[in-house]
């Protein structure tokens, strides 16, 4: 006799194993970025000091962020802007 409350339950099964699957992947890779660039064996990142990827905690996710998350600032390009930013008008 077919029980909808077992085939519900068992549907939460998968949905849950494939949720954290998806963490586990997630978290793994991040430890393995990390790791590699550790040993030298990844990019170093080029974020600027105070970047939130440069926190202890934090820096594990480094690798598994978006690119546009990092402050990338090079300092051609801080100049750039400072430069920018004296040539403008204030407006207030």
């Amino acid at each position: 006799m077919f029980d909808p409350t077992a085939a519900r339950l068992a549907g939460m099964t998968i949905a849950k194993r494939v949720v954290f699957g998806v963490i586990g992947l997630y978290l793994l890779a991040a430890i393995l970025t990390t790791a590699a660039e550790a040993t030298g064996r990844w990019r170093q990142c080029d974020c600027e000091p105070e970047c939130w990827c440069k926190t202890p905690g934090l820096r594990l996710f480094r690798w598994t962020t978006p690119k546009r998350a990092h402050h990338l600032d090079s300092p051609a390009h801080k100049e750039e802007l400072a430069r920018a930013r004296a040539r403008a008008p204030e407006t207030d």
